[in-house]
């Protein structure tokens, strides 16, 4: 096949949260990114309220897409992913969410648009991992969902749930913290952390984390040691019992100090369960998804491919904690 025709055959679909206010912006770029290129014009699927993109996707896919770029916030770089997951065809992201939190943690150029149009059209793909997650209800209903970046339950969870829209269209992510001052005070609460060696221990958490990788906004990490594709999941514990336990966390978080902090316990394992003696809130990728019972998470390595994934310049000095032998709380 001629180069020619290998261009030809490189078709882009675009799944795209039409309500963000760059929108149009981001349907000029990527069709310029295409005309430049020689390559067809994209397929561009506006997502819903009602589907963030996953119908829009498979679409995509059925139309021929070889690349198919989430356009939009984290829920839908989630719901593409999704749809992506285990096949040859790529993602592409262009970030126009609150956290863009998958989009931070590969590299991305987040806030140039213009840059993350072309990665994602022309970036060199490149094998990522997934979490697989299996949620149990207090009913015994089951549900399956997909993390890139960090699932957990309690805290966090409580907060994503109770940001304000309005706040958040205002500040941004700062909104997130004054979620978090409002809930910050609540009762820890019993789990149970099975680790796939069967190595188990019970803990009082104010939140669990379940981290494919682990960056935040402004750079804050939660899980420094995660990574999105070294075959692990990292399970971090918080465990306060007063002010000074926050503060102590707090610190080591926005300072990224190596200094061992007891309230946090930080495992890897390619899988995990967690079982919460009284139903618990949790999220996914910053997404609430109601109450949970248990929880069953592993890493599906290398089971995404995505376009302009940019690997960190250094390695993190920190070293990897350990992958069982749990101390109780």
């Amino acid at each position: 096949m001629t180069e020619r025709e290998e261009t030809e055959k490189r078709l882009v679909g675009v799944v795209l949260n039409v309500a963000k206010d760059d929108a149009a912006l981001v349907v000029r770029l990527v069709h310029a990114a295409c005309s430049r290129m020689g390559l067809p014009e994209p397929i561009i699927m506006a997502s819903s309220a009602g589907d963030p993109g996953h119908i829009m996707t498979r679409r995509c896919v059925d139309a021929g897409c070889t690349t198919v770029i989430a356009a939009g916030g984290d829920g839908t770089v989630r719901a593409v992913a999704t749809e992506l997951i285990g096949t040859d065809i790529a993602l592409g992201i262009i970030p126009l969410g609150t956290g863009n939190l998958f989009a931070r943690n590969i590299g991305l150029p987040h806030h140039d648009l213009l840059l993350c149009a072309e990665g994602a059209v022309h970036g060199d793909p490149q094998l990522v991992d997934t979490l697989a997650l299996s949620l149990e209800r207090a009913d015994g209903q089951e549900d399956t969902e997909v993390s890139l970046v960090i699932a957990g339950g309690g805290l966090d969870a409580e907060v994503m749930a109770d940001t304000r829209e309005v706040l958040k269209q205002r500040a941004g992510w700062l909104a997130y913290g004054e979620a978090g001052l409002r809930h910050v005070a609540g009762a820890r609460k019993a789990v149970t952390v099975e680790l796939d060696d069967g190595t188990t221990a019970d803990f009082r958490v104010r939140s669990v984390l379940l981290a494919n990788c682990g960056t935040l906004q402004a750079g804050l990490q939660l899980a420094p040691s995660a990574r999105f594709d070294d075959g692990k999941l990292d399970i971090v514990l918080f465990t306060p019992r007063h002010a000074l336990d926050w503060a102590k966390i707090v610190t080591k978080t926005v300072l990224r100090t190596h200094m061992e902090v007891p309230v946090i316990t930080v495992k890897q394992s390619p899988s995990t369960r967690l079982s919460m003696a009284e139903p618990m809130p949790f999220q996914v990728d910053g997404d609430p998804v109601g109450e949970v019972t248990s929880v069953h998470a592993e890493v599906v390595p290398d089971s995404l491919i995505v376009r302009g994934v940019v690997p960190p310049l250094l390695e993190d000095p920190t070293p990897d904690p350990p992958v069982a032998d749990i101390t109780e709380d």
